[in-house]
C-alpha cells in the first residue's frame, strides 16, 4: 500500500483513505429541489409576489430568492439524506448560512423507532425504523466507530463550505464520541476555530454501574472566520447571590451592591486624585476621570466612612452573570413538558434559545440537517431567523411539519424533497456509464439505463420480464406488470394505454408499479378497469430499491397506493366543505396484530390533513388544516367553510399525513354556481 504523507495531527481510520493512500472524495451532487408543499401563504399571496404559473407539481420554481423574508425568502424543511441535501445547497448557499447546529446520532445501540399515537390515543404502536432509516444506522454504526467518523467528516467538510464567514457551528454528541469528533473539527476547521467545549448537564443524575455517571453532553462550538457572530448571553442571579451581594437599598426601594472603583496598577503610578483621595498603594482608578464625574452626576457613586469612592449597580439593570461553558441550567425535555412531541431524541428549546441568540441575529439564516423533532426550526421561528431544516426520517420531517404550524404566526415555509433529480440521479450512477461495458448493447446510454431499471425493479417485485410489448414490462403469476419512469408520475393515459394493451393480449390483471402518481388517479382508475374486466392493482414503488443494502437484504416491500374518499358540499354563496370519508391505509400490517385489532375507525390512522381549495396541478397550497397533537387527539374530518370569490370549475387536492408520516394526496373538482 502507498505510504499516506500526513503533514499535520490528524486522526486517522479504516475507511479515511483510499487503497492508494489518496484521500476519498466526499461524493457531491448538484441536484435541483421539488416543492411539495408550501404552508402558510395563501395562492392570493403567491400570484401577488409573482410567482410563475403553470409549474407542475414535479417540477420547482428556480426563482432568486432574496435575501430576507420582505424580498420573499420562504423557510425550507426538506426530507432527504442530508448528504445529498447538503451538496446540493451548495450552489446557492454556499458562504451563506450563519449558523449550524448538528445533533447527529451518537449511541450506538440507538434506532429509528418512534412511538405512534393511534386515534384518541388510548392506543400506541412502535414504528420500527424504515429501511431507509436502518439504512443510515448501517452507514452510521455498520462498521463500527470508523463508519461513524466517515458520516461525521464527510457532512462536516460540506458544512464548512455552507458557513459564511461570520457563521458559527455547534456539534452535539455524547461522551463516548466527542473527542474522535473534535479531532475531525480541529482538522477541519483549524485548532485556532474552537470557541468552547460546552458541557451540558441534561440530567441531574444516571445510574451507570461501576463507574461515575454519565450526565452530561458536549456541544463543540467553532466559527468559520476570525470575526463571528456572538451576543453575550447571560445567566439569571441565584437567590443565594442576590442575598449575599445586593444587599443594600435607595429611598425608591431598588436593591444595589457596591463595587470598588480601583484595580492593580501592575506597577504604574496612580493616574489621578479623586476628591483628594488617591488610590490605594500599588493600585489605580479603574475609569478616567471622565467616566468618574459621569457617575458622580447620575449619582452612581457612594463613598465610604474613609471617602472612598464605590459603584452602585442596581440588581434591576445586571442582566445576569456572562454564560460560562458549563450548562447546568437549563434540563432535558419531559412527558409533562408544554414542548414535549414524544420524540425520544428532543432537545429542549431553551438550549437552542442559548445557541440560536448568542450565535446569530434577526434576520441571520440557520440550519440544522439533523432536525429531529425540529427544536432547532421552532427556536429559530420564534426568534425571527430564517431556517433550513433537514432529516431523512419521513416522521420527523412530519413532527417537524405539524410543531411549526403550532407556533403563533409562524411565517410561510415550504417542504421538499429531491424527488425524481434524485431517482434520476440513482438510475445513471447504478444502470449508467459505469455498467453498460458489461454487455454487449444495441441502445445507447439512455435506453440502456431505462432498460437495465425496469428489469431491476421488475427482479424486486419478483416478475419475469416481457418482450414484445410497448407498454407491459413484466409478468407475476397471472398478472402483467407496468414499471412507471423515475422522473415522471404515473398518468392516467400511461395506464389506459397498458389497459387498452392487457384486453389486445386477453390478460385480465394488471399491476402498475409507481414512484408518483397524477393526482386523483387511484379510485378512479380502478373502478374504471374493472368495467373494462380488468383487475387493476397500484403500487408505490419504495425508496428503499434506492439502497444497495437493503436491496442485498431483501428488505423491498411495494405496498398499495392509499387513496381517500371526500364529500364535497356547497351552500348559497360559494361556500363549500370537505369531509373526509374513508382512507384505505395499505400499512396495516405494520402494526402489531393485538393493536390493530382494537382499532375501531379508519380516520384512527390520519394524523394530519390538509386542503387546497384552487389547486393548479402546482405546489400544494396549505389552504385549511387539521392536525392531531400529543395533548390534543381530536381530529375534525369536517373543514372550515371556504367562499370562492366567483363560480366556476375548481380542483380541490386534499392530502392526508398518515400515523407514520405517508402522504397522500387526491384532487376532486368542484363546479361551484
Amino acid at each position: 500500500m502507498p505510504k499516506i504523507e500526513i503533514t499535520k495531527t490528524e486522526l486517522v481510520w479504516p475507511g479515511k483513505y483510499n487503497e492508494d493512500g489518496t484521500r476519498r472524495e466526499i461524493p457531491q451532487v448538484n441536484l435541483p429541489f421539488q416543492i411539495i408543499e408550501t404552508i402558510n401563504e395563501s395562492r392570493a399571496t403567491r400570484e401577488a409576489n409573482k410567482a410563475p404559473k403553470n409549474l407542475s407539481l414535479f417540477d420547482i420554481y428556480e426563482g432568486k430568492e432574496g435575501d430576507t423574508f420582505e424580498q420573499g425568502w420562504k423557510n425550507k424543511l426538506i426530507w432527504g439524506d442530508n448528504l445529498l441535501v447538503m451538496g446540493s445547497l451548495l450552489e446557492k448557499f454556499a458562504g451563506k448560512i450563519d449558523l449550524i447546529y448538528i445533533d447527529p446520532p451518537f449511541a450506538t445501540g440507538a434506532d429509528f423507532s418512534f412511538s405512534a399515537q393511534i386515534g384518541a390515543g388510548e392506543l400506541e404502536t412502535e414504528k420500527e425504523q424504515s429501511l431507509i432509516e436502518e439504512k443510515a444506522y448501517r452507514d452510521t454504526w455498520g462498521r463500527g466507530l470508523e463508519s461513524y467518523l466517515t458520516m461525521v467528516a464527510e457532512r462536516l467538510e460540506l458544512i464548512r463550505e455552507l458557513l459564511s464567514h461570520d457563521g458559527s457551528l455547534y456539534v452535539h454528541m455524547g461522551p463516548d464520541i466527542g473527542p474522535y469528533a473534535k479531532v475531525i473539527l480541529d482538522a477541519i476547521f483549524g485548532t485556532e476555530s474552537l470557541r468552547n467545549e460546552v458541557v451540558w448537564r441534561r440530567t441531574y443524575a444516571h445510574n451507570d454501574p461501576a463507574r461515575y455517571g454519565n450526565n452530561c453532553d458536549y456541544i463543540y462550538f467553532y466559527s468559520k472566520g476570525d470575526d463571528w457572530i456572538w451576543n453575550q448571553p447571560y445567566v439569571a442571579f441565584s437567590e443565594e447571590y442576590i442575598k449575599s451581594h445586593y444587599t443594600k437599598m435607595d429611598e425608591k426601594g431598588r436593591k444595589y451592591q457596591l463595587v470598588t472603583l480601583d484595580a492593580p496598577a501592575h506597577g504604574r503610578p496612580p493616574n489621578y486624585q479623586w476628591k483628594g483621595k488617591w488610590p490605594p498603594a500599588g493600585r489605580m482608578w479603574s475609569l478616567s476621570k471622565e467616566k468618574m464625574e459621569e457617575l458622580e452626576r447620575k449619582g452612581l457613586i457612594e463613598y465610604t466612612k474613609q471617602g472612598m469612592p464605590r459603584r452602585r449597580y442596581y440588581l434591576d439593570e445586571q442582566k445576569g452573570t456572562p454564560c460560562q461553558a458549563l450548562w447546568t441550567d437549563i434540563f432535558a425535555v419531559n412527558s409533562q413538558a408544554l414542548e414535549d412531541t414524544g420524540y425520544d431524541t428532543q432537545k429542549p428549546e431553551s438550549l437552542l434559545e442559548r445557541i440560536v441568540s448568542s450565535s446569530s441575529n434577526p434576520g441571520s439564516l440557520v440550519a440544522d440537517f439533523f432536525c429531529g423533532s425540529g427544536t432547532t426550526m421552532a427556536v429559530a421561528e420564534k426568534f425571527g431567523r430564517r431556517w433550513i431544516g433537514c432529516d431523512l426520517s419521513r416522521w420527523a420531517v412530519h413532527v417537524t411539519r405539524k410543531r411549526l404550524l403550532g407556533i403563533e404566526k409562524c411565517k410561510p415555509f415550504e417542504v421538499l424533497n429531491l424527488g425524481k433529480y434524485e431517482r434520476k440521479y440513482w438510475q445513471g450512477v447504478t444502470f449508467g456509464e459505469g455498467q453498460k461495458e458489461k454487455v454487449k448493447r444495441q441502445n445507447g446510454d439512455q435506453q440502456w439505463a431505462i432498460f437495465q431499471y425496469i428489469a431491476f425493479i421488475l427482479k424486486l417485485y419478483g416478475a419475469e420480464p416481457l418482450s414484445g410489448m410497448q407498454h407491459l414490462h413484466g409478468k407475476k403469476g397471472k398478472a402483467v406488470v407496468h414499471i412507471g419512469a423515475v422522473d415522471a408520475p404515473v398518468t392516467i393515459d400511461e395506464i389506459n394505454a397498458c389497459i387498452e394493451e392487457c384486453l389486445a393480449v386477453k390478460q385480465s390483471e394488471l399491476h402498475v408499479l409507481g414512484w408518483e402518481w397524477e393526482m386523483g388517479l387511484a379510485n378512479l382508475m380502478v373502478e374504471e378497469a374493472k368495467h373494462r374486466g380488468v383487475k387493476l392493482l397500484l403500487l408505490n414503488i419504495p425508496r428503499e430499491v434506492m439502497e444497495q443494502q437493503a436491496v442485498d437484504k431483501g428488505d423491498i416491500r411495494f405496498f398499495e397506493v392509499a387513496h381517500l374518499e371526500v364529500e364535497i358540499k356547497q351552500d348559497k354563496g360559494r361556500r363549500v366543505t370537505v369531509a373526509l370519508k374513508d382512507f384505505a391505509f395499505p400499512y396495516a400490517d405494520l402494526i402489531p396484530e393485538e393493536v390493530r385489532s382494537k382499532i375501531k375507525k379508519w380516520s384512527d390512522y390520519i394524523d394530519y390533513w390538509a386542503v387546497d381549495w384552487n389547486f393548479q396541478n402546482d405546489t400544494f397550497m396549505n389552504g385549511w388544516v387539521a392536525y392531531r397533537t400529543r395533548k390534543e387527539r381530536k381530529l375534525p374530518l369536517t373543514s372550515d367553510p371556504y367562499v370562492y370569490e366567483k363560480p366556476g370549475k375548481y380542483a380541490i387536492m386534499v392530502k392526508a399525513v398518515d400515523i407514520f408520516g405517508n402522504d397522500t394526496s387526491q384532487v376532486f373538482v368542484v363546479d361551484v354556481k
